[in-house]
């Protein structure tokens, strides 16, 4: 997270900071302004399994940030979805001030969890890293829906969940034939990697 500085688009960066891969995300309406715990751990993990050829759906992208530094880490493209139709402006602006290119990263307004038409539009078997910084009960019935996306060796990045809530959902990861990889801490949230084998 020390390499990576996340400021309103109005701040200015101090000298200091200018060697930062900076990354400008504005407190929206409906979502945070990516300081969150949950959010720096989902960061850690794309930190570690991005690549130059990584194909990234990120459920419930909110801002878009997790795509947004995926992309800015070097990631080929990104798919955000999310219920709230606020998403979509709030990723537009936060995609121009940060430079996305428009193709890079692609949005929908949906629920995946039930909707098959966004899940069709999403695609199958083609990711190579699914996020999902949301609460532990929205995860559990994302999961087994969710590894039809993945692709075989893909990892899934989950936060949003308190520390009360680990157990279910690595029991949702288990259950939905994944492998689960490492559990992360921040204060009272986890972050809990699994991946398809």
């Amino acid at each position: 997270m020390d390499d990576i500085l996340i400021i309103p688009s109005w701040e200015e960066v101090k000298p200091e900071d200018r060697d930062k891969m900076i990354i400008h995300i504005d407190p929206g309406t409906a979502f945070g302004t990516g300081m969150h715990e949950t959010t720096q751990l989902c960061i850690r993990q794309l930190k570690k399994y991005v690549t130059k050829d990584t194909e990234l759906l990120d459920v419930g992208t909110g801002s878009g940030i997790l795509s947004i530094i995926a992309l800015k880490l070097g990631a080929r493209h990104a798919v955000g979805t999310d219920l709230d139709p606020c998403a979509v402006p709030a990723v537009e602006e936060n995609k121009e001030v940060n430079g996305i290119p428009v193709e890079a990263f692609d949005m929908m307004i949906g629920n995946i969890i039930d909707d098959k038409e966004v899940q069709d539009q999403v695609g199958y078997e083609k990711y190579d890293i699914v996020a999902a910084n949301i609460l532990a009960d929205v995860l559990v019935p994302l999961t087994p829906v969710i590894v039809h996306q993945m692709k075989k060796g893909a990892y899934y990045i989950t936060s949003g969940i308190l520390d009360v809530k680990e157990e279910v959902v690595k029991e949702a990861v288990q259950k939905a034939g994944l492998t689960l990889v490492e559990v992360t801490r921040q204060g009272e949230w986890v972050c809990v990697t699994a991946r398809k084998d």
